[in-house]
């Protein structure tokens, strides 16, 4: 199940940038990305009310997932500038059907897995070679990195795991019967928590840092394929394989000899050297280099992903499980993936991926543009980085209580 709701995403959003750039569509690349965020705002309010009282899990997640599948399977047959909205559209109604599974799946595996301190991250590795091998299926087996036939990967992928999924083990809703608590939904319980000082500036940090985070998916592909690079969404799932390792032994590690601070510190620290060596490579490349000779820093670019995820976003659930009490643990978490991948990564697709993006390289800027492109979030992240080291103190989680 895992492997294959996560080659769903992972066949089309790695690369969908490119061909929107290539295609004539650049000016909607920002509004296409937006669409994920949108639903990752959307889907607590969703889950709350039905997963949560009124249909089984694995039901819901099958018939979601084949409506998923039927949006993303129309889209190409609109993927064109006179017919961008009906596009973006058609990808907005299919995030807004996949992004719920998400959590879903979660649900689904903590409530049969035996042990699931011990299995679930076993389960789990198995999402991100999902994407893995998405990435390398649409560049090498279907050569679709340049062609939003890339949707039909992913289609197929969501119709095979949403017809698997109404074979799942049988998951009723825990709280059946229950009245809709809108505060639950949006986290209330959570805000008195934001009376402590290093809590709140821990969740308003994090939200301003992923602002910086969707030039990455959106636009990485396209300069990819501007610098020579033809299979670009295998190339990008470099920065999976090194979530691995550091998942697994690089950040146990660190949380223990540095803290969740300086964690979380180093992670953003490689999101701003990340983007720095791609401008560092416009550079190169606007000065006559081929891409052979930038090839070196822009593979350690793509593997910082390793870093720059794993230290900024499992730190920070992590943080948010220690500090919260264990009773709203589960409501605080969703209003921290609301604050990040929902209204961050909302701004992030609109202002970076989409209005500077196009303010600046467009469809027909060259290298030198690329480079003073990948220079804003360098800039922006330093700020946020500084501000962060400076005002926040890593309390015990007794401390942190309101």
């Amino acid at each position: 199940m895992m492997f294959i709701l996560f080659f769903v995403w992972g066949a089309w959003f790695a690369g969908l940038g490119r061909f929107m750039l290539e295609a004539g569509m650049a000016d909607s690349i920002g509004n296409a990305y937006a669409c994920t965020p949108i639903a990752a705002i959307i889907t607590p309010f969703f889950i709350g009310v039905f997963a949560d009282r009124f249909i089984n899990a694995e039901k819901l997640q099958g018939l979601l997932l084949l409506l998923s599948g039927v949006f993303i399977a129309i889209a190409p047959s609109y993927a064109n500038h006179d017919d961008a909205t009906i596009f973006v559209n058609l990808l907005l109604a299919h995030a807004l059907c996949f992004m719920p599974t998400l959590s879903l799946s979660n649900t689904i595996c903590l409530k049969h897995l035996a042990d699931s301190e011990t299995e679930y991250p076993r389960v789990r590795i198995f999402a991100t070679l999902g994407w893995i091998v998405a990435g390398l299926s649409v560049s090498y087996i279907f050569n679709f990195d340049t062609s939003a036939n890339q949707c039909y990967v992913a289609a197929g992928a969501a119709f095979a795991v949403g017809i698997y999924s109404f074979f799942l083990p049988k998951t009723p809703p825990p709280a059946k019967g229950e009245k809709v608590n809108f505060g639950e939904l949006i986290g209330a319980s959570t805000l008195p928590y934001f009376k402590n000082f290093a809590f709140a500036v821990f969740m308003f940090a994090s939200l301003l840092a992923c602002i910086a985070f969707m030039p990455y998916w959106a636009n990485l592909a396209g300069y990819l394929g501007k610098a020579g690079m033809e299979k670009t969404t295998a190339f990008l799932t470099w920065g999976q394989v090194a979530e691995l390792p550091v998942l697994f032994f690089v950040l146990p590690f660190f949380l223990k000899k540095v803290g969740i601070k300086w964690t979380i510190a180093i992670g953003v620290g490689c999101w701003i050297l990340r983007y720095y060596l791609f401008s560092a490579t416009a550079g190169q490349l606007a000065g006559g280099a081929v891409l052979n000779d930038v090839f070196a820093l822009l593979l350690i670019a793509v593997l910082l992903h390793g870093f720059s995820y794993d230290f900024v976003f499992v730190s920070g659930y992590l943080y948010v499980d220690k500090h919260v009490d264990k009773k709203i643990r589960a409501q605080a978490q969703g209003l921290l993936t609301v604050f990040t991948q929902g209204i961050a990564f909302y701004i992030s697709s609109r202002l970076f991926a989409g209005y500077y993006f196009n303010e600046i390289v467009g469809e027909s800027g060259g290298f030198t543009e690329w480079k003073q492109f990948w220079l804003l979030p360098v800039g922006y992240l330093f700020v946020i980085f500084v501000l962060f080291i400076v005002l926040f103190r890593d309390k015990k989680p007794d401390e942190a209580m309101p």
